[in-house]
């Protein structure tokens, strides 16, 4: 089966293309050609010109199992430790720890969809995720080595660094960790460890880096080690952010990720109009919107050690795109758009996502039904699976009517 979808543009990230469409090849999931129309397909979209069809959107670093709200302990703290010690003495880690794992991962994809999201890296040991991430209704990383932090009081996720990383360049996966989430003694050392454990190479992905010196910042860039920010997490925790125009004036490979909601933003959305604003607070300077789509899109695909499949819109890649609602300049639209902004999303060449008048083209698409009606922050959705029926299950579970800004919902009785 054949889809042809044609938006206003198409934005690959490193180019923008006018007056052409998509054609995808629904079975393998892969764009087979971007062009003007040429021959009949299957299934056929013609969206408003004032669309703009981006790489499907991907969430460097989210911990999916913590999926819940409000945040917790807000700072400055000295280093996560206190932070995740809070956590785990509250009272809403008890509330959480009554709805069921797969619900808080379901949760997750959820709120990574709704925001645009069609791939995200889960930062947690595989034996925790890997019995949910094949469930859920977007795309999950799967090859992956990993350490929780690079301290000696981190939480022993993995076989240990030396191991992991080796295991990641055998593999050719990425080596992801946490480094520098904090300014205690133990957290500053934490790229002077890597290097002893020679584990500081183009495997290496690294998240906050909040210590991180000018000579750390240059061991990265000549190890053309990767970074990711989460600000809003590192603002709600320390009230300070990485010292990014450093990261980028090394051209070292930065990329955008949320962290959980317990400590972090909502979703991608508005991670990044909080990077934009904290940016700017900072060094007095605009951050290009482009610069911050490809910290969404090609960067962390470079990293996660996935850029030839995704992160871009081309022939022979997998089919996952986003298509925003354009509002002004081609970036800006995606740096400020918002739950309504998001005209579809399809997954694998899929549309997984879309406003109702688009119902026609789930029922092609699924004839076995596996995708209902939602009411999103006010507006009459199409999705994959039921999110109704998940929300009402964990409202079970709790007793009560729990609101989740990251899935703004009216539930339909």
């Amino acid at each position: 089966m054949k889809l042809y979808i044609k938006p206003g543009l198409i934005v690959t990230p490193d180019e923008v293309i006018e007056g052409k469409g998509i054609y995808i090849d629904i079975k393998s999931g892969r764009i087979t050609k971007i062009s003007e129309y040429f021959e009949k397909a299957d299934i056929e979209i013609i969206l408003p010109k004032d669309t703009i069809a981006f790489p499907g959107l991907i969430n460097a670093h989210d911990h999916l199992l913590g999926t819940y709200w409000p945040r917790v302990s807000e700072g400055p703290h000295i280093s996560w430790k206190p932070w995740d010690d809070d956590l785990k003495a509250s009272e809403l880690y008890k509330e959480r720890s009554k709805i069921p794992n797969f619900y808080l991962y379901l949760f997750g994809a959820y709120k990574n969809l709704l925001s645009g999201v069609t791939t995200v890296m889960d930062h947690v040991p595989h034996k925790v995720n890997e019995n949910f991430i094949n469930k859920l209704p977007i795309r999950v990383i799967k090859n992956y080595t990993l350490a929780h932090e690079v301290s000696p009081y981190d939480l022993k996720w993995g076989e240990g660094i030396e191991i992991e990383h080796k295991k990641a360049v055998e593999l050719d996966w990425p080596f992801v960790t946490h480094i520098e989430e904090g300014f205690d003694e133990e957290s500053l050392k934490g790229i002077d460890y890597l290097k002893q454990y020679n584990a500081l190479t183009d495997h290496t992905v690294m998240v906050h880096g909040l210590g991180l010196s000018d000579e750390d910042l240059d061991d990265i860039a000549k190890a053309k080690a990767h970074l990711i920010t989460c600000p809003v997490s590192n603002y709600f925790m320390f009230k300070i952010i990485a010292r990014l125009k450093e990261w980028f004036e090394r051209n070292i490979n930065v990329s955008l990720g949320t962290d959980s909601p317990m400590s972090g933003s909502i979703n991608i959305l508005e991670e990044m109009k909080f990077l934009k604003m904290a940016y700017k607070s900072k060094y007095g300077e605009d951050l290009d919107d482009r610069i911050i789509l490809f910290m969404i899109t090609k960067n962390p695909a470079k990293a996660l050690r996935i850029q030839n499949e995704f992160g871009f819109i081309k022939q022979g890649y997998m089919a996952d795109i986003t298509i925003i609602k354009a509002k002004g300049d081609i970036y800006s639209s995606l740096v400020n758009a918002w739950f309504n902004d998001i005209e579809m999303v399809i997954l694998g060449g899929k549309v997984i996502y879309a406003f109702s008048h688009y119902k026609e083209i789930f029922e092609k698409l699924y004839p076995q039904n596996s995708f209902s009606k939602a009411i999103i922050d006010g507006s009459e959705r199409i999705i994959i699976g039921n999110l109704n029926t998940i929300m009402k299950q964990a409202y079970d579970f709790l007793g009560f009517k729990k609101e989740l800004p990251f899935i703004p919902i009216e539930l339909s009785e």
